[in-house]
């Protein structure tokens, strides 16, 4: 019992207003428990002025009768609606607080699987208001039970006593089943959040799946746990069969002698025949009661996993963030300096004493090979890593120094895999400025404004892949576009043109080259047609800065980034002419 408590306390600890929805749950369903018992009364009622031969008595207990059933489905329907109401509210509120945690949360992935948390925000929210609903139910369904034994004992102890002792044979013998049903249930849901971790991934990157012929190792392994869920899902499967077709001839067994009983007493003259009515009446209502709260309690176990696996995401506790400050000033420049940075990951050094400079109105390229540090200075500026040592300066100010919505409206920029949500394409524009103006003069000056007019529905088009065909180089102009909107004076872009045609590449160059008039651009990048754009380029080797300053210059002077591009041009015209 003590394990249904603590299901129903963590809820309340998970979503704890509403609690006078949940007090009307309780009225209501006790209302109607007890609604539930006044019939049988009016039917023993009928049948005494029946054997007494009062038809005119008949009509009193019928109007009762009728009555009581109006008690019942009146209380069913205040039931019905608050459980209607705190539905909504759990589902929404919990769905918004899961999201919440998720997103400023990003190192959560590392404690807890995606499939977990895939499948908690989209399914396990939906069952929170039957916590409520089966807590309310067993415990309505535990007073019917104590004043039915109460009514067997006014009319006869020794039958009461043989329907307690017969009802807690029942309970025990179902109780002990419900644990074993809820273990391998939890089972089972472990090794689909298996199961659904390794479907998202092979989504994530099913054209290589696909190219590399993937599937049929994967499906190996995946059939490993595919056996584990087998194992725990017929452990389930078996216990049930126990609960639904072995447990309840207890039941039956026992019903056939108290029916003997009662017919006995009938016969000899100790029981009146509609006393004898009345009394199977409550007995069949004590099964049925019985097996109500019973079902309660085995889906309250059931819901206990999804309960817990909520908290387990709700309660996640990250490592301390990065704090912000209280600079409110947001008139930035877009001057940018790094001086003597140092940051590791676990006791590697990733950047080791690394300056520069970049200034507005110029774009910056920073160029490397692959491990040299360069993504790591956007993450460092996107705030989302902390440096040991050294500063990061905007303004001369530390960019820890500035208030969140003043940093975050002035530093954006796009990744290197454009990410747009499937809807319309004003609806992912509004996620950052829903002014309409703004959006087209956005859209116009990457240039992919001629573009979305001639779609079907223009900017209300829905992008997936179902309904239009978008490229990836018009992914990322729409990008590029949205980090427009958020007015930003410095534009970070990590490799914006690694996954687009040459076409698409050269027009992204000329759009850096129009923002740099009014931003401070930054980019990533290993081709060399963007790196001919750049006014100043800032080479990293290993860590650390090994030639920085104007494009020409560096080109003279460093033997890497000459290799770098070099190498870089000699791979692209390898392609073209393929």
């Amino acid at each position: 019992m003590r394990s249904y408590i603590d299901t129903f306390k963590t809820l309340l600890e998970i979503a704890n207003k509403r609690m006078w929805l949940i007090v009307q749950m309780f009225i209501s369903s006790g209302l109607n428990n007890i609604s539930s018992l006044l019939p049988p009364i009016a039917t023993a009622g009928i049948i005494a002025m029946i054997t007494a031969n009062n038809f005119n008595g008949i009509w009193y207990y019928v109007f009762l009768y009728l009555l009581f059933y109006c008690m019942y489905f009146g209380s069913l329907h205040w039931n019905y609606y608050t459980y209607t109401v705190l539905a909504d509210y759990y589902h929404l509120e919990v769905q918004k607080m899961l999201f919440e945690k998720v997103a400023n949360n990003d190192a959560i992935f590392e404690k807890i699987s995606k499939g977990k948390i895939v499948d908690t925000c989209s399914d396990d929210i939906r069952y929170l208001v039957d916590v409520v609903d089966c807590v309310v139910k067993a415990s309505m369904s535990i007073l019917k039970l104590i004043i039915i034994f109460l009514i067997f004992m006014y009319y006869n102890v020794l039958v009461a006593t043989m329907v307690l002792l017969l009802d807690l044979l029942y309970l025990k013998l179902m109780n002990d089943n419900s644990k074993m049903v809820s273990k391998y249930y939890e089972g089972t849901r472990k090794y689909e959040d298996k199961i659904l971790d390794t479907l998202n991934q092979m989504l994530t990157n099913l054209r290589q799946v696909k190219t590399l012929n993937m599937m049929p190792m994967l499906n190996k392994n995946l059939d490993k746990t595919r056996k584990r869920w087998k194992e725990q899902y017929r452990g389930k499967r078996d216990h049930m069969t126990l609960r639904y077709c072995l447990i309840p001839y207890i039941v039956y067994i026992g019903k056939i002698l108290l029916y003997i009983f009662l017919a006995y007493l009938v016969i000899n003259g100790q029981m009146a025949l509609d006393k004898l009515v009345l009394l199977i009446s409550y007995f069949e209502m004590t099964i049925t009661c019985t097996d109500l709260m019973l079902d309660n309690l085995l889906n309250l176990s059931n819901y206990g996993v999804r309960v817990n696996r909520i908290k387990t995401i709700l309660s996640y506790t990250p490592q301390k963030g990065i704090d912000f400050g209280d600079i409110d000033n947001d008139y930035i420049n877009g001057v940018v300096e790094f001086k003597h940075v140092h940051y590791e990951v676990k006791g590697k050094k990733i950047l080791n004493n690394v300056s520069f400079k970049i200034y507005p109105n110029e774009i910056n390229a920073i160029v490397g090979h692959s491990g040299s540090g360069k993504t790591t200075i956007v993450n460092l500026l996107y705030r989302l890593s902390r440096i040991k040592s050294g500063e990061i300066l905007i303004d001369s100010e530390s960019i820890y120094n500035y208030s969140k919505d003043v940093y975050f409206s002035n530093v954006s920029g796009v990744y290197q895999k454009p990410f747009v949500f499937e809807m319309s394409i004003k609806d992912n524009l509004s996620l950052i400025n829903p002014n309409r103006d703004d959006q087209i003069e956005a859209c116009k000056r990457v240039g992919i404004h001629d573009y979305i007019v001639n779609l079907p529905n223009g900017y209300n088009t829905v992008i997936s892949d179902e309904a239009v065909t978008i490229s990836a180089g018009q992914k990322q102009l729409l990008a590029i576009a949205r980090a427009l909107l958020t007015n930003a004076e410095i534009l970070l872009f990590d490799e914006v043109t690694g996954n687009i045609d040459p076409a698409t590449t050269s027009h992204i160059a000329n759009v850096l080259l129009d923002l740099k008039t009014d931003h401070t651009i930054i980019m990533i990048t290993h081709k060399p047609e963007m790196m001919d754009i750049a006014d100043r380029v800032i080479v990293l080797n290993d860590g650390r800065v090994s030639a920085k300053g104007k494009n020409q210059a560096v080109y003279n002077n460093s033997n890497l980034y000459r290799d770098l591009k070099n190498r870089c041009f000699a791979s692209v015209s390898k392609i073209e002419e393929l």
